[in-house]
């Protein structure tokens, strides 16, 4: 499959993602809007991703490039090509849908659970993160939840006619579905201790801080839970796919 990556800042470590798709020969792109670079024809592509940043998806004064990164996954959309969002990604994709997008009240920051609606536990990429198939009838309450790193201040509301796919014990919003081709994340799964181990050095005073947030020590004193984090990545990325 070929699949285009949006980013948001010039990448200094590798996604956790890049060895699953290296072993099922997919051919990768990356696009930097922000930077001028020229859009590519969806069309060309299965699947399009788009990660996260330090920016706002609102702060159009600062970065008036995200009124044309906003078109270009619209048009992405309309071809029919799949879209999946991770933190800004989710949060464009939520204003995109016409859903306000703001300064969250309960900012998270570390490694926390997640769980499935119902409707989660029910789509292929969740349901996949809690290894097993969907079920063919929606659960009353879904068993069981996933490990996710959470490094957001903002927020999303959910955008009419999208599907709420999971929440955790800080914020409601974590997940949505639009339509079948379109999926949001608000939490990480995509960074490797290396990535995390230098952001944090660089970002230290500007963490979420709050009942949501883990001390950024803590986050990084099991490095098993990055192996958890990119086994994680690669499931939702099979259902997804």
């Amino acid at each position: 499959m070929r699949i285009l990556q949006i980013e948001h800042w010039p990448a200094r470590f590798p996604y956790d993602n890049a060895p699953y798709f290296a072993r099922r020969g997919d051919s990768v792109e990356d696009l930097r809007i922000y930077a001028g670079q020229p859009c590519p024809d969806p069309a060309v592509f299965g699947a399009v991703i788009v990660y996260g940043g330090y920016m706002s998806a609102y702060d159009d004064a600062r970065h008036p490039w995200i009124a044309d990164e906003l078109r270009y996954i619209e048009k992405c959309m309309k071809a029919g090509v799949q879209v999946l969002g991770i933190c800004l990604g989710s949060q464009l994709l939520a204003r995109l849908l016409g859903a306000r997008v703001y300064r969250s009240p309960a900012p998270e920051f570390g490694f926390q659970r997640i769980s499935p609606t119902p409707e989660g536990a029910a789509h292929p990429a969740i349901a996949a993160l809690l290894g097993a198939p969907p079920p063919s009838v929606l659960p009353a309450k879904p068993s069981g939840d996933f490990l996710a790193l959470e490094w957001h201040s903002d927020a999303w509301d959910l955008p009419a006619g999208a599907t709420r796919l999971a929440e955790s014990a800080n914020w409601p919003n974590q997940a949505f579905s639009y339509g079948e081709k379109v999926l949001a994340i608000q939490f990480h799964l995509e960074f490797t201790y290396e990535h995390m181990a230098w952001a944090f050095g660089e970002e230290r005073d500007a963490l979420p801080r709050g009942p949501g947030c883990e001390d950024p020590d803590a986050a990084l004193a099991d490095p098993a839970r990055f192996d958890e984090l990119r086994l994680n990545m690669e499931r939702l990325l099979g259902g997804f796919l």
